[in-house]
């Protein structure tokens, strides 16, 4: 490697290129699946949640891509890999944000909150993407010494407070769920919220990993498993979406109980109408059940 951009550990290791090169296959089948997924599950396509699944899923095409020309092809421009690699990583990392986000609509009532958490996703998204664009630039540059420190130190902030930023969504996100479902004394309420805990607790597994890789400084390996972890939690948006229709349905026998089981609550009265709503404005072409 001509590149002193922190990928220390490609060339030492003969196995290293093999299982970047596995990686880069498993994220261009991961978002093959995600993209036939994504268009068949959805009827109409006119919500924030379906685009910001779509724009998430295809942008792991350029930053998979950035790295595997940077890695195994040094006749081609590192300026081009570069900045397939940037754009890939921004809309991949602050699109999964905003996939979590739209869907939070579905369960949290509190427009004050959710501003915030959008201001919050696009603040991290300036003072983070930015910076982390012009020291990886600078990395590939014919001075990457100037640079490669201050990557170096930005990268790994970058991924612990993205990383902090999903998992305040998400914890947001199964709180008022939990808050939704004990209202309710069906035992199929407790197990989807069973089902949505664990969901979440492995995708925070998935980010502990990427973020554990990164420390301990194989980062050549990071930065390819990184859009591999994120196809991953993406599929899993499919079994969350699963588990939001089975509560906007209700139990099959009883179709009204979903509306009378919280008519003395108006808060939840509103979340049952947007998830009443959600259901019919995606109704899943390939039934629930398969989800």
């Amino acid at each position: 490697m001509s590149s002193h951009l922190a990928l220390l550990g490609i060339d030492d290791d003969p196995v290293v290129p093999f299982v970047l090169a596995a990686f880069a296959a498993l994220i261009y089948y991961n978002v093959i699946e995600l993209l036939v997924l994504c268009l068949a599950t959805f009827k109409r396509r006119g919500s924030l949640y379906f685009w910001c699944l779509l724009v998430t899923s295809v942008s792991l095409i350029p930053h998979g891509s950035g790295f595997v020309l940077l890695f195994f092809r040094p006749d081609v421009s590192r300026y081009v890999a570069v900045s397939l690699i940037i754009v890939g990583w921004c809309a991949t990392v602050t699109g999964h944000s905003l996939v979590l986000w739209s869907r939070l609509h579905l369960v949290l009532q509190n427009a004050r909150l959710l501003k915030s958490l959008l201001v919050m996703i696009i603040v991290n998204a300036v003072l983070l993407h930015i910076p982390v664009a012009v020291l990886l630039f600078g990395s590939v540059s014919e001075h990457p010494h100037i640079f490669a420190a201050g990557y170096d130190i930005m990268e790994r902030i970058q991924l612990v407070v993205f990383c902090i930023q999903e998992a305040i969504i998400s914890g947001i996100y199964v709180w008022e769920t939990a808050k939704m479902l004990r209202l309710r004394t069906e035992r199929r309420h407790h197990q989807i919220l069973a089902q949505l805990l664990v969901i979440n607790i492995v995708v925070l597994i998935i980010d502990f990993t990427v973020v554990i890789i990164e420390y301990v400084g194989f980062y050549s390996v990071q930065v390819m498993f990184k859009p591999v972890a994120y196809s991953i939690k993406l599929k899993l948006e499919y079994a969350v979406l699963g588990r939001l229709v089975q509560i906007a349905q209700g139990p099959p026998s009883t179709a009204t109980e979903f509306d009378t089981g919280l008519s003395s609550d108006w808060e939840g009265r509103s979340r049952n109408r947007c998830l009443l709503e959600f259901h019919d404005r995606e109704t899943l072409s390939r039934g629930d059940s398969k989800l």
